[in-house]
């Protein structure tokens, strides 16, 4: 038996030893492959639970069909429109939530044409004029509707307060609506080395409202070249340094703008992110992705899962 062990050992030295092949890649590049008229549909489901001190109070599921389509395509860039289908949710009681109920019907009743570089990276919502115009007119019948079947009026107001804030600005329209379409375009528009993660600067958003904290992210890259697929994950953390200095300044700010004293001590806030996808590298389109945002705010912890799985019909 010992020879035989030897003899193995020598052959794992020997494999270790080896070099690596001249076809494998070292990197990947994902630059778009798009065609005008290309199309692709996704079933987009979502999830959101919240606990405090470890008992669940909120669990909220969501299922939407989604389709893609490339508007143009050319070596100054592309145009990809985003239609989303009707939302349908878990515990239908859950639809008539007033501000709920107002941002799926816009999303459902206009399409977001989103604007892309030649190398891929999102430039902006072309059509926010459009849809700003569109989604108030949208947002009041939902109201109106709402109201007459009796919705309390402090209800009402506050989701007409909250979407007019949305619907303000291209930025607010942009940070309010291509959340879920932004998770399938991040990966694209960048070279990828394989095997090494690289680090990179960021933003999370800060779940007290005030301005988002700066995070350090990792990237970890796998590819499987002889199906041409790729998987990607990336993770984003904030330095709890940060945080406590956001928070105070926020704290700081609201009680300068309330009047309310400060409270001796700070809530603790913590935020976590992470994103997983399966790319097909040939097609240039991803086949799924998972994006997952942990809130902890002192007890009460909120985590939001979006899942993006492509469809042949």
């Amino acid at each position: 038996m010992r020879p035989r062990c030897s003899l193995m050992l020598l052959a794992l030295v020997a494999l270790a030893a080896a070099p690596v092949r001249a076809d494998d890649p070292t990197s990947i590049d994902l630059a778009p492959k798009w065609k005008k008229g290309d199309t692709v549909r996704y079933e987009m489901l979502g999830t959101q639970v919240r606990e405090r001190d470890g008992k669940e109070v909120r669990n909220v599921s969501t299922r939407t069909l989604v389709v893609v389509e490339v508007v143009s395509a050319g070596p100054d860039g592309s145009v990809l429109r985003w239609t989303q289908g009707t939302t349908t949710f878990e515990d239908p009681d859950q639809d008539n939530e007033p501000l709920a109920k107002s941002i799926n019907m816009i999303l459902k009743n206009n399409d977001l044409d989103l604007e892309l570089d030649e190398d891929g990276d999102y430039t902006g919502v072309r059509n926010w004029k459009a849809l700003r115009t569109s989604g108030t007119k949208v947002r009041d019948e939902v109201l109106s509707q709402m109201s007459k079947a009796g919705t309390p009026k402090a209800t009402i107001e506050m989701a007409r307060l909250a979407t007019d804030k949305m619907l303000a600005t291209k930025e607010t329209i942009e940070a309010t609506f291509t959340r879920q379409p932004m998770l399938i375009l991040k990966p694209f528009g960048k070279s990828y080395e394989l095997g090494t993660p690289f680090e990179y600067e960021d933003e999370l958003p800060n779940p007290l409202g005030g301005d988002p904290f700066p995070a350090k992210g990792v990237c970890v890259v796998k590819f499987d070249k002889d199906k041409g697929i790729a998987h990607i994950s990336f993770k984003q953390t904030p330095d709890p340094k940060d945080v406590t200095r956001y928070v105070q300044k926020f704290v700081e700010d609201l009680a300068k703008k309330t009047g309310v004293p400060a409270p001796d001590e700070l809530p603790e806030v913590k935020v976590n992110d992470a994103t997983d996808y399966v790319v097909d590298v040939t097609a240039g389109w991803i086949t799924s992705v998972k994006h997952t945002r942990v809130f902890t705010i002192d007890k009460v912890t909120q985590t939001e899962t979006t899942t993006l799985t492509r469809r042949e019909k």
